[in-house]
């Protein structure tokens, strides 16, 4: 049996724009995927492939 990984629905509350839950529910209803769980795995990708900008050495800023 394949064992899952958990999942923590409830981690934070996120005030989306509504343009962003325009597109979600057009990608939503193209791809036949529910919204819930296309947003999931949509901020969960952004966030875990997010690289933070590098800093300079001499502390100015970019």
């Amino acid at each position: 049996m394949k064992e899952r990984t958990p999942v923590v629905t409830q981690l934070y509350r996120l005030s989306i724009e509504p343009r962003v839950v325009e597109q979600l529910s057009k990608l939503a209803a193209r791809t036949r995927e529910p919204k819930t769980r296309l947003a999931r795995r949509l901020f969960t990708e952004a966030v875990m492939t997010f690289k933070p900008a590098t800093r300079s050495k001499n502390g100015a800023k970019p």
